[in-house]
């Protein structure tokens, strides 16, 4: 389970109406893009009826906003950056880290060559503007400056900047082998307009042929 889904549960299971003395508890090991985490959340309806709830990341208590931040899968929003850095700084990667490190952003830098088939390509990387809600509703949303590239082909660009993406703005291109799918969705699509146009042809020659 996510964090979202566990929190959920939390609240199923310890509703504010619930008697004192109900409580919950359960962990889950969280995947990020830029590492992973064992989370745990407890609720529990105390002798004077009131709800609480407790947070553990790694083992260390921390407070609601700040596991959201931790685990949020949107890596280039700053709120998660700078909780991040600050985690790393008091307490250090973890071990599961080093396994999910290749997942983590890095400064697009250079272009890159793209190469498919007998084509040849150059991704540019770019940072673009995107309106991005974040996924936790740990905050509001923010516009958030993405890593993507924008792909060219004998100084022509040929696609890049943004699209919606399940109703948010994400880079169209934002990876090098993103650019190569797009290159060969392209690919496919003449492919297919030419077919279409030669059986609209074939078929309309043998149309004429009949009335002769």
């Amino acid at each position: 389970m996510n964090v979202l889904q566990i929190i959920g549960e939390a609240d199923h299971r310890v509703p504010a109406s619930a008697p004192p003395g109900t409580q919950w508890r359960a962990t889950s090991e969280v995947t990020t893009p830029c590492g992973r985490h064992t989370v745990a959340i407890a609720a529990r309806i105390d002798i004077d009826g009131h709800r609480r709830e407790q947070f553990w990341c790694d083992d260390v208590p921390v407070e609601r906003h700040v596991m959201l931040r931790l685990t949020c899968e949107e890596a280039e929003c700053p709120h998660v950056i700078a909780v991040r850095a600050q985690w790393l700084a008091r307490h250090g990667p973890t071990p599961a880290d080093a396994k999910v490190e290749a997942l983590c952003p890095r400064p697009l830098m250079t272009e890159a060559a793209v190469v498919v088939g007998h084509q040849h390509f150059v991704a540019r990387p770019g940072r673009f503007p995107c309106f991005t809600p974040c996924p936790h509703g740990a905050h509001p949303p923010l516009r958030i400056d993405k890593s993507g590239f924008d792909l060219f082909e004998d100084g022509t660009c040929l696609g890049g900047g943004v699209a919606e993406v399940g109703g948010v703005l994400q880079p169209r291109i934002p990876t090098v082998r993103a650019a190569e799918a797009f290159v060969l969705a392209r690919h496919l699509e003449t492919l297919a307009a030419l077919g279409k146009a030669a059986e609209s042809s074939r078929l309309k020659r043998g149309s004429i042929e009949g009335t002769d």
